[in-house]
């Protein structure tokens, strides 16, 4: 299990451009696009769920679209707190939809929680964890991406960083969503209580270019 108490004994090989970042909306380029740049093309079926220790990891499968190229979905997992910053504020969670292409190419969907009203679509992921390290089990669920993510404004930010944990490899694509998804408190305190503080601390920017898409249609 990840000691997030001490990230600078984690092993990996260093490089540059790592994740997560403070997104600092005055100095994002700019894009307004007249279509939504990730077209899901399927709901996302989930099939099982193990415990990492300080996360639990939704195994499905589904596709989408980015920019005329498909990715396969392959699992879901949490941060709490959020991991990237927006403008300074620190959002209670995030969840990470991690994608692959047919070449490797990793690409990872991230959407702020805030607090407000129960979510019942996602209900099913924010039940009660009793699950021991390393322990997996079947988690059967269909979650309606585009009902989930459309009733969002679809404002992307986007970058090029790494994985946020160990291997923490980079070259991996980043669209962190404007627009946070909003669950109950009861809901979040179910999750919050076993896995509080496995978020990975900001990393610098190192001149990277993040660029906000902004869909009017």
């Amino acid at each position: 299990m990840l000691d997030y108490q001490q990230q600078e004994k984690w092993e990996f090989i260093p490089s540059a451009w790592q994740s997560p970042i403070d997104i600092e909306t005055k100095q994002v380029e700019q894009k307004n696009i007249n279509q939504t740049p990730l077209v899901f093309l399927t709901d996302y079926v989930f099939e099982s769920v193990i415990s990492k220790g300080n996360n639990l990891q939704f195994n499905g499968r589904g596709r989408m679209k980015l920019k005329g190229n498909e990715f396969e979905f392959q699992q879901l997992h949490f941060h709490i707190p959020a991991e990237h910053i927006l403008d300074g504020k620190v959002y209670p969670m995030e969840w990470h939809f991690v994608h692959q292409n047919n070449i490797g190419q990793p690409l990872v969907v991230a959407l702020f929680v805030e607090l407000g009203q129960d979510n019942s679509i996602l209900q099913p992921f924010y039940e009660k964890d009793n699950l021991r390290d390393g322990e997996k089990q079947a988690f059967e669920y269909r979650l309606p991406m585009n009902k989930l993510i459309t009733e969002n404004k679809q404002n992307a930010y986007n970058y090029l960083g790494s994985l946020t944990t160990p291997p923490l490899s980079r070259g991996v694509e980043w669209w962190v969503l404007q627009q946070p998804l909003v669950v109950s408190i009861m809901q979040l305190k179910a999750l919050q209580e076993s896995f509080n503080g496995n978020a990975r601390e900001t990393q610098r920017k190192s001149g990277r270019k993040i660029i906000l898409y902004r869909s009017e249609f």
